[in-house]
């Protein structure tokens, strides 16, 4: 049985393999005179186009001839010339098909085309060397806007809300870096603010977006930015940005070639006022925005005078919610209100500046017979309406009754029991030989407890934890107030800078004079630039004084001389250091003010 098995097995296994070699020769048969024979009744064919068909004066653009015939065509069709547009052969694909058992090979050869001027061009109909006729292909041309480059990298802009705003409050804005013909934004590697006196906190998140800009559709990328102004007046925004560019090669396609550049955003207006004090209701605390206030909750609706009541209000919206404080009460008559605690919980829409503040009261009623909370004033800014919004929280109803806890009567006195008397003691030898001199560091008989050391001793980690506590948030405050640091040093600075002036002065050493007022004006207007004194050129520090005659006057006199002494070869007149230096003083003073 097993020889049997066997036997058939190996059998079947070769009838296997020679039904396989049989269809093999039978498909080979069949499919042969397909492959053999010519192809000369496939009619050659061909055609041309542009793409895409409509540029600008400069912007290369492909110029593409598709031929489909039976034999390869290596050698490429030399297009006739047309003024104003440069053809230039830049390579060759080819690709091959079987239709109806024929071989059929279409080639694609590419040019470059360049126009030089505006207008529709186009490229007549040629036959190629093997007689093949090209159509004709035409490409629109327009002129390229006013003070449009040649090369246009990608820009940036800050997107800001039209409208005037005010000290304190967060502005929603964006950033936007966007696609030009030759670069294409992939990513933002880092945001910097380089001027204005603004709070500059981007999202440092990106998403591609279509938009309208001035009128105009366009793409890129768009960042989430919120800017909180920290100084009254007119002022110029912009910022400073990182981002890595994809190239586009000369015929409109990614050539994955891309570069991390940096690029500065166009200056943007910002007008800031100061919140009006007239009509300010009480209960405010610094809200700006557009904040709703839920329903109160109280933890009860009836409880016993001396017991805790809770109330419990959520305040939701728009704005810089996060930094509102919570208001506390001013009419208390009958209850007793302790400090309220807050929690924040941010907006899931990150792109929203808001979220929602929960704001925890305990309060006490002293008495019984109460019906209702005490009134709690409550009110925000509206920066869009320009007015206070009034939303005091009105009383809410709650039943206070008589306290039920008994009053505790004082237990009654215990006659204290006669002590036994004691069993009489023996009579102790008497010692003697002791010392009748105290030993040499003994100084006191009274415990440790009461010296000034173990005081002092005990009194030392409450301090020291007092002092950490002080320096921690102190760093905290620098930490989130960066500004301060960089004011004080400043002010340090130009101190130091204006001592050297008037030590000057008193000499009557004019060039030192000049160089000690140069960097006590550029000290002193470092901080409203966000720079170093060293990079500040003179038209931002009269930028900052403009509005005082008297200081501008004196910085532009100091700038003045002080550039004609370095640069100037001849003798140069200079005024007394001591008539120039009051009115230096006050341009100081001023730029130091304002910082």
């Amino acid at each position: 049985m097993t020889n049997d098995g066997f036997g058939m097995t190996n059998f079947a296994r070769t009838f296997d393999l020679v039904t396989l070699c049989v269809l093999f020769c039978f498909l080979l048969l069949v499919t042969a005179p397909a492959f053999s024979q010519q192809t000369d009744d496939v009619a050659p064919a061909a055609s041309a186009a542009f793409d895409p068909q409509s540029t600008r004066i400069g912007r290369p653009v492909e110029y593409r001839v598709t031929n489909t015939e039976s034999l390869p065509a290596r050698i490429p069709p030399v297009p006739p010339a047309v003024a104003g547009l440069t053809l230039q052969y830049m390579n060759m694909t080819a690709s091959v098909q079987f239709l109806n058992g024929r071989a059929v090979q279409t080639t694609t050869f590419r040019y470059s085309a360049t126009p030089t001027r505006e207008g529709e061009l186009t490229v007549p109909g040629f036959a190629t060397a093997a007689g093949v006729r090209v159509p004709g292909a035409t490409l629109n041309v327009v002129a390229p806007q006013p003070g449009e480059a040649a090369y246009q990298p990608v820009r940036a802009v800050i997107d800001l809300p039209k409208r005037d705003f005010f000290l304190g409050e967060t502005i929603l804005a964006r950033l936007i870096v966007m696609d030009t013909p030759d670069e294409i934004p992939q990513y933002v590697a880092n945001v910097g603010k380089t001027s204005g006196t603004v709070v500059f906190r981007p999202e440092l998140r990106t998403r591609r977006e279509q938009f309208t800009w001035e009128g105009k559709a366009g793409s890129g990328l768009v960042m989430p930015v919120q800017i909180t102004p920290i100084v009254e007046g007119e002022s110029e925004l912009n910022c400073e940005v990182s981002v890595h560019a994809l190239k586009i090669d000369p015929v409109g396609r990614r050539s994955g070639f891309g570069a991390q550049q940096t690029i500065m955003t166009q200056p943007v207006s910002l007008r800031v006022l100061a919140l009006p004090r007239a009509g300010r209701p009480a209960g405010f605390t610094g809200g700006i925005g557009r904040f709703t206030l839920a329903k109160p909750k109280l933890s009860a609706t009836e409880i016993e005078a001396g017991e805790p009541l809770t109330l419990t209000l959520t305040l939701s919206g728009e704005g810089n919610i996060e930094g509102v404080s919570a208001p506390e009460f001013t009419d208390t008559t009958g209850w007793q209100a302790y400090k309220p605690t807050s929690d924040f919980q941010r907006s899931e829409d990150t792109t929203q500046p808001g979220g929602t503040k929960i704001f925890t009261y305990t309060i006490v009623a002293r008495r019984d017979g109460l019906r209702a909370t005490p009134p709690l004033p409550m009110s925000y800014f509206d920066p869009v309406k320009r007015e206070f919004v009034d939303i005091t929280v009105p009383p809410v109803a709650v039943v206070v009754k008589a306290s039920s806890v008994a009053t505790v009567t004082e237990p009654a006195t215990k006659v204290a029991a006669a002590p036994a008397e004691e069993p009489p003691r023996e009579r102790e030898p008497v010692m003697t030989g002791l010392e009748e001199k105290p030993g040499r560091w003994l100084s006191s008989a009274s415990p440790a407890l009461w010296k000034p050391w173990f005081l002092a001793l005990q009194a030392a980690p409450p301090v020291i934890l007092l002092l950490l506590w002080t320096w921690r948030k102190r760093q905290e405050y620098i930490a989130a107030h960066p500004e301060f640091i960089i004011r004080r040093r400043a002010h340090k600075a130009a101190r130091r800078a204006m001592a050297k002036a008037r030590a000057a002065a008193r000499q009557g050493n004019a060039p030192e004079f000049l160089r000690a007022g140069v960097g006590a004006l550029c000290e002193a207007a470092a901080p409203l630039d966000s720079a170093r004194a060293g990079s500040l050129t003179r038209g931002e520090v009269l930028h900052a004084l403009r509005n005082d005659e008297r200081a501008t006057l004196a910085a532009r006199a100091i700038f003045d001389h002080a550039e004609a002494t370095k640069y100037t070869a001849a003798a140069v007149e200079i005024p007394k250091p001591a008539a120039l230096l009051p009115d230096l003083e006050h341009a100081v003073e001023k730029l130091s003010a304002k910082s």
